[in-house]
């Protein structure tokens, strides 16, 4: 657990289900970044264009389901008791429902404690790829929290950059006949079908079945069938039904993949 200087104090701000805020106040102030330029404002309201405000209520923070709800609750009471016009109640409620579509986005952005600003004078000073804390102490420095694994326990040395390096240097799996036909742009489609059909690899029912049927690109058809032909494929049987068989040797046909091989 990180151990933080006395003199940084817990936001003192209190959020509408009753939990403080776990961020760190700013340096000899109260609250912290965020709640220091976003706190609970009175608004006042009025009525039918009247040049006097008539009551007011006290909008919190959205920053969670219970302070929309909070306000959800506000603006039902005023409308049923006719202190706010129909129409700027929809438009209220309206927004509320954007602000809790926002919610998922807020807690995958919610920052870690020592990524805080807490002295906004001295960002500037704050280096690439650490933490406005990193030069406070050990424990302030963006991986904290990232080096445990998931049992909650210290990391051995080094096995962090041992699984990096393991799944770099695994090799990446060959991409499949619908990721390679997806990838052609049109003129190496064209390309490539002047050359299989060159090579006889297109059997004619195969376009008749394209043109008159609506059915697959015969040149997707072909390229699945190459690709079942490699080595270590998978039986080719269940790639390119109703193609005549082949005699030449998968190594051959390996270069008509490529347009202009």
């Amino acid at each position: 657990m990180a151990s933080y200087p006395i003199e940084i104090r817990r936001c003192r701000h209190v959020k509408t289900n009753g939990t403080q805020c776990g961020s760190p106040a700013l340096k000899a102030q109260e609250l912290c970044f965020y709640h220091d330029r976003n706190r609970p404002e009175p608004v006042e309201l009025y009525l039918d264009g009247e040049r006097y405000c008539d009551s007011q209520i006290v909008l919190p923070v959205f920053e969670d389901a219970h302070s929309i709800q909070t306000v959800i609750r506000q603006v039902v009471q005023l409308m049923l008791t006719r202190r706010i016009a129909r129409k700027d109640a929809g438009l209220l409620l309206y927004a509320l429902q954007i602000a809790s579509g926002n919610l998922k986005m807020m807690q995958a952005e919610k920052a870690k404690p020592t990524q805080v600003v807490v002295e906004p004078e001295k960002a500037a000073e704050t280096p690439l790829g650490m933490t406005p804390w990193s030069a406070t102490g050990q424990g302030h420095d963006p991986d904290e929290a990232d080096d445990k694994n998931g049992d909650g326990n210290q990391a051995e040395p080094g096995q962090a950059a041992a699984e990096q390096a393991e799944a770099q240097s695994s090799p990446a799996p060959p991409p499949s006949p619908e990721e390679l036909y997806a990838a052609l742009t049109l003129e190496e489609r064209r390309a490539l079908r002047k050359k299989f059909d060159k090579q006889g690899l297109f059997p004619p029912q195969e376009f008749e079945n394209y043109f008159m049927q609506h059915g697959p690109d015969p040149l997707l058809l072909a390229i699945t069938r190459l690709h079942a032909e490699k080595p270590g494929s998978q039986d080719s049987s269940n790639c390119g039904a109703g193609a005549p068989a082949r005699d030449k040797p998968a190594s051959e046909d390996s270069s008509a993949l490529v347009p202009g091989a």
